[in-house]
C-alpha cells in the first residue's frame, strides 16, 4: 500500500467517513481489515467511532458507583470531546478554503 493511499484513508476517517464506506467507495480492491489496521495503526479514529466511545463511556459512567472510576471516565470523555471539536474546527477551515477556491 502506498503512503498516499494510507494518508488518504487516515484523512477520510478523520473527516468522519466509516471504514466500510472507505473500503467500498475508495479502496474496493482492499479488505476491510487492511483499511482498519491502516487507519487505527496511525491512531486515527472516525468521528462516528468517537461518538460511540463517548456513548459507551457515558453509559458506564451512569452505571458506576465508584467516584474514582467516574472521574477517570470524565477525563476520557473530555479528551474525546476535544478531539471531536478540533476535528470539526479543522474540517470547517478546510471547507472554507474549498468554498473560497470555488468562488462561493
Amino acid at each position: 500500500m502506498s503512503k498516499s493511499d494510507s494518508k488518504k484513508m487516515q484523512r477520510l476517517a478523520r473527516e468522519g467517513k466509516q471504514i466500510s464506506k472507505i473500503v467500498a467507495e475508495d479502496f474496493p480492491a482492499l479488505d476491510y481489515s487492511d483499511v482498519y489496521i491502516e487507519v487505527y495503526s496511525a491512531g486515527e479514529r472516525s468521528s462516528r467511532g468517537i461518538k460511540r466511545m463517548i456513548t459507551t463511556r457515558l453509559d458506564a459512567m451512569a452505571a458506576s458507583t465508584s467516584h474514582s472510576e467516574r472521574r477517570t471516565m470524565a477525563k476520557e470523555l473530555n479528551e474525546l470531546v476535544w478531539h471531536l471539536y478540533n476535528n470539526h474546527k479543522n474540517n470547517r477551515e478546510k471547507l472554507a478554503k474549498i468554498r473560497a477556491a470555488l468562488g462561493e
